[in-house]
């Protein structure tokens, strides 16, 4: 039995050494880069806001293209950075040449005739205030 145990805890002993070897391993472009938090809104509740308090929207029946883009300017990786955080289940996808922001696949956009810390932009063409959703991130 004790060297049952003994075996187990060598076998722990590794696996945590190789994850932290990984670890040290990973490039600097790995790290995650905050770009999104999670601000309250008296109207909508917790929400998901830029790094500098501007609220974030969704557009679910797919992208913003063309002249939609002056209007909701999408929310991009700074450049050289690639892990978006900030919030759980945060991903990017491409757009151009650098990267959008997405929560739980959708596609993240700012309004530009919010001010402030307000989230003006709810259900103007179809675009949503991106709310927390506290359950797990959709499978990739």
């Amino acid at each position: 039995m004790r060297a049952g145990a003994a075996i187990a805890i060598a076998g722990s002993l590794t696996a945590v050494t190789a994850g932290v070897s990984a670890a040290q391993a990973a490039p600097a472009s790995a790290k995650k880069t905050a770009v999104v938090k999670v601000g309250t809104s008296q109207r909508f509740g917790k929400i998901l806001r830029t790094v500098k308090g501007h609220a974030l929207y969704i557009h679910p029946s797919g992208p913003c293209t063309g002249t939609c883009l002056g209007i909701w300017p999408v929310l991009l990786m700074p450049k050289g950075t690639s892990r978006p955080g900030g919030a759980l289940c945060l991903a990017t996808v491409k757009f151009g040449k650098r990267l959008q922001v997405t929560y739980r696949k959708q596609r993240l956009y700012t309004f530009v005739d919010d001010t402030g810390r307000s989230a003006t932009g709810n259900g103007i063409g179809g675009f949503k205030v991106a709310k927390l959703v506290v359950k797990a991130c959709p499978k990739k």
